[in-house]
């Protein structure tokens, strides 16, 4: 099977340890071999005091560089995939922001319930309770001419 043309050969083999690990900070854009190890599981198991391992590193974030540029540039049939991929994580967004505005409609409405059955419990318990009502009446004044 004859290689595509436009395939990166990878050969890390002639750089320096020093240019290896330059590189392999920039691609990841990290400053550390901890940071390295925490950005990609894979690079875990490997020891960065040996050139094999930032090897290992270049080579995989490479990889990811160039199926980043294929997938910019994929063939006809993989465009059309992607393109329904695209579409459908569109509508899917779409339907995921009607849902959360729903759901807070939904809440909305709950609390206003909340707070309209707090009231009629209020009025219930303010009707049931018995109260002392005390209406002021005022009594004609007796006239000392008239008898009882």
């Amino acid at each position: 099977m004859a290689k595509p043309k436009n395939k990166k050969v990878i050969d890390t083999s002639k750089l320096k340890l020093s240019e290896l690990k330059k590189e392999v900070y920039q691609l990841a854009q990290v400053k550390t071999t901890k940071k390295l190890k925490v950005l990609r599981s894979e690079f875990t198991s490997l020891d960065f005091r040996r050139k094999a391992s930032w090897q290992t590193a270049l080579t995989a974030l490479k990889g990811d560089e160039s199926f980043e540029e294929w997938r910019s540039n994929p063939s006809k049939k993989y465009k059309e995939i992607f393109k329904e991929i695209d579409e459908a994580s569109k509508e899917h967004e779409i339907n995921l922001e009607n849902t959360k505005k729903a759901f807070q409609n939904l809440k909305d409405s709950i609390q206003e319930l909340d707070q309209l059955t707090n009231d009629t419990k209020e009025e219930s318990r303010g009707l049931t309770q018995e109260k002392i009502v005390t209406i002021p009446i005022s009594m004609p004044e007796k006239n000392p001419n008239q008898p009882n």
